[in-house]
């Protein structure tokens, strides 16, 4: 896969409101807001993803899935594997039932991550000349790094501004694979405080276009998001993100539209204790 990344920001101002459960504060003036984040050789994110699909307003099959995500140093870059994935559906008025693994849940996959959250190289870690490598896409990776890692400015942050990442992507060299990008929306909230520790809040916006070779782009997929940024180990420590897709291959299949919503968050954080034992169904 080929990724290319574009930069730009502009400031303006904006009504900043608490989240609910969370301790707010101008701390601006205390602690300046991460410009650059400090990876650690190890690490690990849990995450939770649920999705209805609807007809006419009724859900018609409901999605759930937990996995946790490890991140490793290998050879100056991250190897990233999966385990404890659980996915499940159910339609109504029939019982839960499990879904089975695909390829994506079962192979690890090499990235390269930046100190402002550059992702510059996703590869996956199995033979794409395999039928079931190919239909993994690192594409979809990207998309999910990118939910969890926002883009950091290169300045010094004040509360209410704003800056967009265009990140491309261009997956033709496989089967089905297409180009496209993603531009991500950032804007700068205050701080807050959660169990003594310290976190920047970033909302965002995104919006996907791809295409197939020959064949015109779709229409945006857009998704709207919160992270939260802890200030002394500087890495990203939770995200929720939400969106509703309406496409024309989900209405010939008699779905009017699938709305979904995640949230990932830092193994050994506070909201590792406050979720990980949560099941969501």
């Amino acid at each position: 896969m080929i990724l290319t990344t574009h930069y730009r920001h502009r400031s303006f101002l904006v009504v900043a409101a608490c989240l609910p459960v969370l301790a707010c504060g101008n701390n601006e003036a205390r602690a300046p807001n991460p410009t650059a984040y400090r990876w650690p050789d190890e690490f690990a994110y849990r995450l939770d993803l649920v999705s209805d699909a609807q007809q006419r307003g009724r859900t018609i099959e409901h999605f759930a899935e937990t996995r946790t995500v490890h991140f490793q140093i290998r050879d100056a870059q991250y190897l990233a594997v999966s385990d404890s994935v659980i996915k499940t559906s159910q339609r109504p008025g029939e019982p839960i039932r499990a879904v089975p693994y695909d390829v994506a849940d079962t192979i690890g996959f090499y990235v390269s991550v930046g100190r402002r959250g550059e992702i510059t190289r996703v590869q996956l870690g199995c033979d794409p000349a395999l039928p079931a490598c190919a239909a993994a896409l690192p594409s979809d990776v990207t998309r999910q790094l990118r939910r969890l890692i926002p883009r950091l400015p290169i300045w010094e942050a004040p509360r209410g501004s704003s800056w967009e990442d265009t990140l491309e992507f261009d997956d033709t060299m496989r089967p089905g694979g297409e180009r496209g990008a993603m531009i991500t929306r950032y804007t700068g909230r205050r701080d807050t405080v959660i169990s003594g520790r310290q976190y920047w809040v970033i909302d965002w916006r995104s919006a996907r276009t791809s295409s197939r070779p020959g064949a015109p782009p779709s229409e945006p997929t857009r998704e709207d998001g919160m992270t939260l940024v802890e200030k002394d180990r500087l890495v990203p420590a939770f995200s929720i993100w939400a969106a509703v897709v309406v496409a024309p291959e989900l209405m010939r299949a008699g779905v009017t539209g699938v709305g979904y919503r995640g949230r990932a968050y830092l193994a050994g954080s506070v909201f590792d204790s406050l979720y990980s034992r949560e099941i969501e169904h």
